[in-house]
C-alpha cells in the first residue's frame, strides 16, 4: 500500500476517532464538548485536533453529517396523502421515532445552536422544510387556512414539544404520542368543521 494512502487512512482514522469522541462525550454529558475535554478522551493534543477541526463549527458540521446519514429518511417520513384525522395520527407516530431515534443528536443540536452558526442555520433550513412538507400534506384540506393549520401542527409535533412532553412531563414514549394524537385529532375536528361551513 503506498504511503500516501497509509497517510491518508490514518488522517481519516484520527478524524473519525475525534469526531466518535465528541458524539459519546455529547451523549454522556448533554453539553458540547470543549478541547480539554476531546484532548482528554482522544489522548490526542489540542494541536493534532484542532489540525482537523479548526473549530468547534466545523466539528459540529461532521456531527450533523453523521446524524443526517443515520436519521435522515425518518427525519424526512411523512404520511401518505389522506383523510385528515389518520394523517395526522400517523405523522405523531412518524415524528416520535424520528424524535426517540435522534434524541442525543438532537439534544446537541439544542446546546450548539446558542453559539455555533453551523447548527442554528441547519435547524432554520430543517424547520422550513418541514414546514413546507406540512404545508403540501395539508393544503389540501384547509381550505384558505393553511397557514394557520400548519403553524398549529408544527408547533405541536416539534422536537420542543416532544422534549418537554418526555423530559418535564416524564411522559411514556406511547403516552407522549397519545397525547400528540388527541391534540391533533381535536385540531383536525376545527379544521373539519370549518371546511363544513364553507
Amino acid at each position: 500500500m503506498p504511503i500516501s494512502r497509509q497517510k491518508t487512512q490514518l488522517e481519516n482514522s484520527i478524524r473519525d476517532n475525534i469526531r466518535d469522541a465528541a458524539l459519546c462525550l455529547a451523549a454522556s454529558d448533554r453539553v458540547i464538548p470543549t478541547l480539554e475535554r476531546l484532548v482528554q478522551e482522544t489522548g490526542l493534543s489540542a494541536a493534532q485536533i484542532e489540525a482537523h477541526f479548526p473549530s468547534m463549527d466545523d466539528l459540529a458540521i461532521e456531527i450533523r453529517n453523521v446524524a443526517e446519514d443515520l436519521f435522515g429518511d425518518l427525519e424526512k417520513a411523512m404520511p401518505v396523502q389522506g383523510s385528515l384525522v389518520p394523517m395526522l395520527e400517523e405523522l405523531a407516530v412518524l415524528r416520535a421515532r424520528y424524535y426517540e431515534a435522534a434524541a442525543d443528536f438532537k439534544h446537541l443540536g439544542d446546546a450548539g445552536g446558542r453559539f455555533l452558526p453551523s447548527v442554528a442555520t441547519s435547524q432554520a433550513i430543517r424547520a422550513a422544510r418541514y414546514r413546507a412538507c406540512l404545508t403540501e400534506l395539508l393544503e389540501p384540506h384547509c381550505l384558505g387556512k393553511t397557514a394557520d393549520v400548519v403553524a398549529q401542527v408544527e408547533l405541536i409535533t416539534s422536537w420542543d414539544s416532544w422534549r418537554h412532553l418526555r423530559g418535564v412531563q416524564r411522559l411514556s414514549a406511547d403516552q407522549a404520542v397519545d397525547l400528540l394524537k388527541s391534540v391533533l385529532t381535536a385540531l383536525a375536528s376545527k379544521v373539519n368543521q370549518h371546511a363544513l361551513a364553507e
